[in-house]
């Protein structure tokens, strides 16, 4: 795999949680609004921040309730959004909120590693962000 993605040999297997990194992180910022706010400000970018719902690293109704301080205009309320299963039809795959430049989703039944835990969620969310297409 690591041949594959043309990782060189010098550098060490990836860990899903670093002692070294941790230890050696350093916070630069006690709160994010301010760089949140100066990329939104530009209107230059799109931002999506998504969470698993069942996340226990980084909980969803946190950030949920820091996209809303944000105070962005609202384009969509709250709702659920879908995920076609083959032949089974749609289900709900978590919820969105949309503002004009940051959208927040959940992933239903995901925790922190949501492309390992819900892989089509995942590619669904992702595809539709990349192609701007609505959740």
């Amino acid at each position: 795999v690591r041949k594959a993605l043309h990782i060189p040999e010098q550098l060490p297997q990836w860990d899903m949680c670093n002692f070294l990194v941790n230890l050696q992180y350093r916070r630069l910022y006690r709160s994010m609004n301010s760089q949140y706010l100066k990329l939104l400000s530009s209107q230059k970018y799109q931002i999506l921040l998504y969470n698993g719902d069942v996340d226990m690293a980084c909980n969803f109704m946190g950030d949920e309730w820091f996209v809303d301080s944000l105070n962005q205009k609202m384009e969509v309320q709250r709702r659920p959004w879908l995920v076609k299963y083959g032949d089974s039809g749609e289900q709900i795959a978590g919820f969105v909120k949309e503002f004009s430049h940051i959208a927040f989703l959940t992933i239903k039944g995901a925790g922190h590693m949501v492309p390992t835990d819900k892989p089509l969620a995942a590619f669904t969310m992702f595809s539709r962000f990349l192609n701007k297409q609505p959740y």
